[in-house]
């Protein structure tokens, strides 16, 4: 407001004194320099009044919803409905800080005159994972002499998740489909035709060979062998996030962690299998297990917004949450650091008859001779461990022999 104020007491200040220069001093010259002074005031004045006057924007994004890696295209579309010419104006459209690292784009300069509508096109290539907020959009304008400068705020947010790569996994040696959890199948993936747990009524599809005969002559009435079903896995996957696990790590590492975990849930649910996910950070998030449709979005969700910052060691985080799994569950252990500490939890995990596996990420060094020694003494516990490298390889370390899977 004040400096609304003094713009105009300048302006009256300066007309007064080419007027009184005028009356002083005469002549053509004097007062040309009024009516010049008078005429850039009177469009000093207007571009201050009119100038973007009832202007609007809309935003369109190419989705509010995208996997890490994926490129976000943002189209804004600017209205001016007044009639005041424009000799520029620059268009900019507020950004997160980590994305004005994907692009510098998002700012424009153009030269509007009479024309009425603009457009700002950008793209942002390569998004990282987490969830992101864009902000206002600023319309700056002005007049020709660099006078004056004039902003306008549409107000407005748009969300963006961002959500983790995930690598198309076709095979996954080492899940057995007859393991022992605790729920039935939803999709019975087999019977075991060895074990008959008793005899219902006949029902029209049933096999002739499922016929209980002794049960059908003693009723006289059709009855069928009723066998005991094999249950799927119950998977619950613990994933690293202690901060001090990642110290003097690329930030890739974490990511192919996160990676990783997003895609070996997305298999499992497919295959109907019960996921659930622990993860320890900042906050602690545990989620228990379930095969539903809805569960690969809960973990997605919340992989979206993960990083390493947490307190806990993971052999603690894994301590606390042990006593919640049944018998007959698989720990998916996905870690950077394997120590002495994890390769003795991992042994009183198979003492109380929980499977253990171990996504093992070492990224780019070599592995030292206490590493080859503690992935053996897993490796007599009937524990698989894969080393995991990079992202990309998953699927093909996976293909791997079952025990002591890698891809070096």
């Amino acid at each position: 407001m004040w400096k609304t104020t003094g713009r105009y007491i300048l302006w009256l200040t300066l007309l007064f004194a080419t007027f009184a220069y005028g009356k002083f001093q005469g002549g053509f010259a004097s007062w040309f320099l009024f009516y010049a002074v008078i005429l850039l005031a009177v469009y000093e004045f207007g571009t201050a009044r009119f100038a973007l006057r009832r202007s609007t924007s809309t935003r369109k994004l190419s989705s509010h919803k995208l996997s890490a890696g994926q490129t976000l295209d943002v189209d804004i579309l600017v209205e001016v409905q007044g009639r005041w010419p424009l000799p520029w104006l620059v268009l900019e459209d507020s950004l997160p800080t980590r994305l004005l690292l994907q692009s510098g784009t998002n700012r424009e300069l153009h030269f509007p005159g009479f024309n009425k509508k603009l457009r700002l096109t950008y793209s942002l290539p390569n998004m990282p994972r987490g969830k992101f907020q864009l902000g206002d959009t600023y319309l700056t304008t002005g007049d020709m002499f660099g006078l004056f400068k004039k902003e306008i705020v549409h107000r407005r947010f748009d969300d963006i998740t961002v959500y983790p790569k995930v690598i198309p996994i076709k095979h996954w040696h080492t899940v057995n489909k007859f393991n022992a959890g605790s729920s039935y199948a939803q999709n019975r993936m087999s019977e075991d035709s060895s074990n008959v747990i008793g005899v219902r009524e006949y029902a029209p599809g049933d096999r002739l060979s499922r016929i209980h005969w002794r049960a059908t002559a003693r009723t006289g009435e059709l009855k069928t062998k009723e066998f005991e079903l094999h249950v799927t896995n119950d998977l619950m996957f613990f994933l690293n996030r202690s901060e001090a696990a990642y110290l003097g790590t690329s930030n890739q590492l974490f990511e192919t962690a996160v990676t990783t975990c997003a895609s070996l849930a997305k298999y499992a649910i497919t295959k109907k299998y019960s996921v659930g996910l622990v993860s320890y950070g900042r906050e602690r998030m545990s989620i228990p297990q379930s095969r539903n449709l809805e569960q690969y979005m809960r973990i997605i969700e919340h992989l979206a917004i993960v990083q390493p910052d947490g307190a806990d060691d993971f052999t603690d985080t894994i301590l606390r949450e042990v006593n919640y799994l049944s018998r007959g569950s698989t720990a998916v252990l996905l870690t950077p650091v394997l120590d002495d500490k994890l390769v003795q939890l991992i042994g009183f995990l198979e003492h109380r008859k929980i499977k253990a596996e171990v996504f093992y990420f070492v990224g780019g060094r070599q592995l030292e001779e206490a590493d080859h020694a503690r992935i053996g003494k897993m490796t007599t516990f009937g524990v698989v461990t894969h080393l995991i490298r990079d992202e990309n390889e998953l699927d093909d370390v996976l293909r791997g022999p079952v025990g002591y899977a890698s891809n070096s």
